[in-house]
């Protein structure tokens, strides 16, 4: 993670950590005093913090989780139907440490994998949301290839 925002931090407006490693999170935005950080902690954190939280960034509501409490690891269902009852714009969840992002609705759901510990056949990955002036929202993960992080989904 450390990496990546020495090369993008000038270009993002804030970071969003969705779990398993509250406290690295916290150590490397020690470095960025004035990106915003939104966080929430994961199944494998034992420190207190929110399991999940909502927020607007460019007019757009998002809320985010790690996804354990929502059983992510077996469907979408309950993540979908949180989704919609907080009518979010976006959707951000982990714990599966698989990248994913659909539409369900009018909500962008969007896992980006994991930078530390990826799974299955997917290697270090992290997403971007951009929204564009007019309000369209794009969501993206980036994944390791070839030492160079590259849109994979």
């Amino acid at each position: 993670m450390d990496s990546v925002l020495e090369k993008t931090y000038t270009s993002i407006s804030a970071v969003v950590h969705l779990g398993d490693g509250w406290d690295e999170i916290h150590e490397v935005m020690r470095k960025y005093p004035k990106l915003p950080l939104y966080a929430v902690v994961g199944n494998c954190d034992y420190e207190p913090g929110p399991g999940s939280l909502a927020f607007r960034f460019s007019s757009k509501k998002f809320i985010i989780t790690h996804g354990h409490r929502y059983n992510v690891k077996s469907d979408y269902l309950r993540l979908r139907l949180w989704a919609e009852e907080n009518e979010a714009d976006v959707c951000l969840f982990g714990h599966t440490h698989v990248p994913d992002v659909f539409y369900s609705g009018r909500t962008l759901l969007m896992n980006p994998g994991s930078i530390g510990i990826p799974r299955g056949q997917y290697t270090q990955s992290y997403g971007i949301v951009d929204i564009s002036e007019s309000g369209i929202i794009d969501g993206r993960v980036m994944g390791k290839q070839g030492g160079v992080f590259q849109r994979i989904v």
